[in-house]
């Protein structure tokens, strides 16, 4: 006779590393995330497997092997070793990029815990490197002017790149969202968007003139050339399908190269319009939080942050030094002023 045992009295120790991950995947699909975000999850954990080994089990998941790894990943002179669609490049992982390697890892912990693997969260007390704050400038408007001048709206590339990278500038539109947005979402007679984005949260987007004008023009005269396959997105690949995300930022790398400007890529584009939102429309952050589709407002504090700087650039104040130095009795001035009174040296 076989002995029942309860689930939260089994020993589950030595369960097997991969059909963890093949649960936490079913999981994360099961409740609503993106599939983008249940491949960046499955993408981590696949190659934390690789790391562990063969015969790896929810043993070995143990903040002193994650730490152990995320090591072995700041020490790595190596880039894009993992993908095998791009060349190999010398360089150190950026750091946001392994601090998504021990927020995946969380993340499955938090679920082991909550399924019942383990008794408690085994990696609570685990802590994500720091990321590096970087600034990331927004173009200035010779280079999107240089962007957008560079794609001919005759040609039926030319005028599908053109809508979807103005469409970025003009909403700040994720790349994901630019590939999933249907024609049936796109309003464009009425301007403006229902967007689908993460979490599958639904949100409606002003759109620009100009924007309506350039997505009419290539949804009513080159987009039917492009629908012999897939009838329900707006930006279509020449084989008629679904643009993907990596064919979109292949076509912004394109256009960079006819404009001759710097790297270009799509967040940069998103980067661009909530830059220029805040300088330019003196926008309000709350409201700027809704169209970029974030949950907090921890992201746009940092575009606010830079759209102040951007603004300081603008108006030029002037230095505390300079300040000083203008004031009357000053020796500059003094000189200033001696100079004034000097007579034209005679020929």
């Amino acid at each position: 006779m076989v002995k029942r045992i309860r689930w939260n009295e089994m020993d589950k120790r030595k369960t097997p590393f991969p059909r963890l991950r093949a649960a936490f995947k079913v999981y994360n699909q099961t409740t609503g995330k993106s599939p983008q975000t249940v491949n960046w999850y499955e993408f981590r954990l696949e190659l934390f497997e690789r790391w562990l080994g063969a015969g790896a089990t929810l043993d070995d998941v143990t903040i002193p092997n994650v730490r152990a790894y995320i090591a072995e990943l700041q020490n790595r002179t190596e880039r894009w070793s993992n993908n095998p669609f791009v060349r190999k490049k010398e360089g150190k992982l950026s750091s946001s990029y392994i601090n998504g390697f021990a927020r995946a890892l969380r993340a499955f912990a938090t679920w082991l815990h909550e399924d019942g693997y383990t008794e408690t969260n085994i990696l609570r007390s685990l802590k994500p490197p720091r990321i590096q704050q970087k600034v990331t400038e927004p173009l200035t408007d010779d280079e999107v002017k240089k962007l957008t001048t560079a794609l001919d709206p005759n040609d039926p590339f030319g005028a599908r790149d053109l809508a979807a990278i103005w469409l970025m500038l003009d909403c700040g539109l994720r790349a994901s969202e630019v590939c999933d947005l249907t024609v049936d979402n796109a309003h464009i007679d009425q301007g403006y968007l229902k967007v689908l984005g993460k979490g599958n949260k639904e949100r409606l987007l002003p759109i620009g003139q100009r924007c309506q004008q350039i997505l009419l023009y290539w949804s009513e005269r080159f987009r039917p050339a492009f629908d012999f396959n897939d009838d329900a997105h707006l930006f279509l690949s020449a084989s008629g399908a679904r643009l993907s995300v990596d064919a979109l930022e292949g076509m912004v790398n394109r256009a960079v190269r006819r404009a001759r400007t710097r790297h270009v890529h799509c967040h940069l584009l998103r980067h661009t319009f909530a830059t220029n939102y805040l300088v330019k429309e003196v926008g309000d952050p709350l409201r700027l939080q809704q169209i970029l589709g974030h949950t907090s407002l921890e992201m746009v504090r940092r575009y606010v942050a830079l759209a102040n700087v951007q603004q300081s650039l603008i108006e030029r104040r002037a230095s505390p030094m300079d300040l000083i130095a203008e004031r009357p009795g000053s020796a500059a001035r003094t000189r200033r002023v001696q100079l004034r009174r000097r007579r034209p040296l005679r020929s």
